[in-house]
């Protein structure tokens, strides 16, 4: 993601890079004027200082346990603009529940969705009925998420192999095909670039594997517009952001909102026709989409093209 993300940058040519690496990656060798080599305990200092040297900053972390956010706000408070979304709109998409409970408001397609502790989860999921998905209350890439086909499965995961804290998701299982929307959000405007097919095993753990740009489904822009109608949701995104959809013969469920670049980037910058990095800087420094946005063929991607 990473090597990705910094080759669109150096492509586009607008500006001077600067980028930080983990210490343990030293055979990396990212697209970059100016790499900063940084040990993981030095990594919220060096990021306070290099905030104020900065035009703006692009964070590629994840949702869980509020990483996300911090390290937006962090930036955002050193001075840097972000070419993302607001520490307050990632703190909000970020939480599974708090998406949940906006869908359901504005009348949104969704699994049904309990918010519980540990204790009573099972009593929650007899309400549902099995089969159900379990999931922590953030998190990304299927982390935590299992399938539970009776009580005593619930209760086996729960006893020995949750480490996500008290709190926790249950939801309606629903079969179909696991697809992605990539939006870039500007101001109040919002346009999708793309649908992506999401390559996911189903079980106890789910299993990202990763995707395809673009999916070829009957339902794209019933897709689309759902995708839309929840990123909409939440103010303060900007920038690329990704939306999780379930998309079965009877139409289509939101699942989540991902406020930040997600694996599908990876292939759609090798088949869009426009300059991504130039296009997230456009929309989240100008508040400027794309005029026109194509795709030329098909491609697959696998999660390990994330490093």
């Amino acid at each position: 993601m990473l090597q990705a993300v910094l080759a669109d940058f150096q492509a586009w040519g607008a500006a001077k890079i600067t980028t930080t690496l983990d210490h343990r990656l030293s055979e990396v060798s990212p697209p970059a004027q100016r790499v900063i080599h940084l040990d993981p305990k030095d990594h919220d200092s060096v990021l306070e200082e290099l905030a104020g040297q900065c035009t703006a900053a692009l964070i590629i972390a994840p949702e869980t346990d509020g990483i996300l956010a911090r390290l937006s706000g962090l930036m955002e408070s050193g001075g840097a603009r972000l070419l993302g979304s607001s520490p307050a709109s990632v703190a909000i998409a970020g939480d599974k529940w708090n998406c949940h409970r906006l869908f359901n408001k504005a009348g949104l397609p969704t699994p049904d969705t309990r918010f519980v502790d540990v204790k009573g989860a099972l009593g929650a999921a007899e309400k549902i009925g099995f089969p159900l998905v379990i999931k922590p209350v953030d998190g990304v890439g299927c982390e935590g998420v299992n399938l539970i086909l009776d009580a005593p499965s619930l209760q086996m995961v729960l006893e020995k192999n949750w480490p996500y804290g008290n709190r926790l998701l249950l939801q309606s299982y629903i079969e179909g095909d696991h697809a992605s929307a990539s939006l870039l959000v500007a101001g109040h405007d919002i346009s999708c670039l793309s649908l992506n097919r999401q390559f996911i095993e189903i079980g106890s753990p789910f299993s990202y594997r990763g995707g395809e740009v673009f999916f070829p489904c009957d339902k794209r822009e019933e897709a689309l517009d759902l995708a839309k109608r929840a990123a909409s949701l939440v103010p303060g995104l900007k920038g690329y952001v990704g939306v999780d959809i379930l998309i079965t013969k009877e139409g289509c469920h939101i699942i989540e909102i991902n406020p930040r670049l997600t694996t599908a980037y990876i292939g759609l910058r090798r088949v869009v026709n426009i300059n991504l990095a130039e296009a997230i800087w456009d929309a989240a420094i100008r508040d400027v989409l794309p005029q026109k946005v194509s795709l030329s063929g098909r491609i697959t991607f696998r999660k390990e093209d994330l490093i």
